[in-house]
């Protein structure tokens, strides 16, 4: 039965947070709930699209490490090579070349591209960077399936139509723009100010309820 995306979501972000509990011998469901603010029952429906080996439910829990294994195995990240790229290294696009959160995941940066010759040859990261016009050769010598996108949002549809062209499957979309992909393509679209109206959507019900 595919996985739902609201639940892929939420179970890729229970990992991480299993993560963090790793030292313990077992993680409730009531504890997930009082740390995500998820309810008890969405979080034991969206566990039991795992496939689940005895060890990891007990009387008292989860078992936080094989709980986290089964959820990578299941939405396929449990592979420690999945390649990104990042393209567009302006303010935003920079940041990402000091950010550790890869460490550690099934992830990794292995390259930059920006349109900007002289930006690419200053900048300093632990990666290669490149032209952007390189992207058609680098993307599949490496095999980099993932691209994190902050170009301007005037060369955002143009960018993901090249990126799908050498390859790419899913892009990270960090620009204000609707993409339109063809089918087999999947997209993630990251907004602050999305973010900030879910936000205040969330405490205006709350509030209301209170009410």
């Amino acid at each position: 039965m595919p996985i739902p995306r609201p639940t892929a979501e939420r179970l890729s972000q229970l990992a991480r947070l299993l993560d963090q509990h790793s030292h313990a011998a077992a993680i409730s469901s009531s504890e997930i709930e009082h740390k995500t603010g998820w309810p008890s029952h969405t979080i034991r429906k969206d566990i039991s699209f795992l496939e689940l080996d005895a060890d990891i439910s007990t009387t008292a829990g989860y078992n936080p490490v094989a709980l986290a294994k089964a959820i990578r195995k299941t939405l396929n990240l449990a592979e420690t090579d999945s390649k990104c790229c990042i393209v567009g290294l302006g303010r935003l696009g920079s940041a990402f070349l000091e950010y550790s959160g890869f460490a550690g995941s099934p992830f990794s940066l292995c390259a930059g591209f920006d349109s900007n010759v002289n930006r690419v040859e200053i900048l300093k990261a632990d990666f290669p960077l490149y032209p952007s016009f390189k992207m058609k050769e680098i993307i599949p010598r490496f095999g980099i399936k993932f691209a994190i996108l902050c170009v301007p949002p005037q060369q955002a549809q143009a960018t993901a139509d090249k990126l799908i062209e050498c390859g790419i499957t899913g892009i990270v979309n960090f620009t204000p723009s609707l993409l339109s992909v063809p089918s087999g393509i999947e997209v993630e679209n990251v907004s602050i100010i999305d973010a900030l109206g879910a936000l205040a959507a969330r405490l205006a019900a709350e509030n209301a309820h209170k009410e």
